[in-house]
């Protein structure tokens, strides 16, 4: 709510009560749901296993004993392939790893030439609207410079033509 506040030197000024308490909604609020993730509680599996199962009905990859009897992790060779081909790099992987049958590739495909086209128009002007006009860019940019030199040139066209 706006209100003015009149002094005796008949200064006006306009407050706005950004400060005011907000109204309350009576009830309760919605209370988001919770996600429960399992967590291994069998210390068997989690002192002699190398606990990472990315999929749902394999057995975990049991750790092997040292000559010590301590655990340590097994060679590459016995774990499954997929885990070693999951991506590990930050960002977008690189174009041509890419399907290009993809609606990802076309994405990408569009957003950088959307990109290049709004880089070239940034260095042009032509994206800015006072450069919307119907004139050339010749004209924008050398001005009566550039009317001279046409009219000398048509000039020079027309005295060709003639003779």
């Amino acid at each position: 709510m706006s209100t003015f506040k009149f002094y005796h030197n008949v200064l006006c000024t306009f407050t706005r009560k950004y400060a005011k308490k907000g109204k309350t909604t009576k009830g309760i609020a919605a209370v988001a749901k919770i996600r429960e993730i399992n967590v291994e509680t069998d210390p068997e599996k989690i002192v002699n296993c190398c606990c990472i199962n990315y999929r749902i009905g394999e057995q975990p990859i049991p750790l092997k004993p040292d000559k010590y009897g301590f655990f340590i992790i097994n060679p590459r060779s016995e774990y499954p392939d997929w885990l070693w081909k999951l991506r590990t790099d930050r960002g977008s992987p690189p174009l041509e790893e890419v399907d290009k049958n993809s609606y990802y590739y076309w994405r990408r495909i569009r957003k950088m030439n959307r990109n290049l086209i709004n880089k070239l128009a940034s260095v042009d002007g032509w994206h800015r609207k006072d450069h919307w006009s119907f004139e050339n860019h010749a004209l924008r940019f050398y001005g009566n410079l550039y009317l001279a030199v046409s009219e000398w040139s048509n000039s020079k066209k027309l005295l060709e033509n003639k003779n």
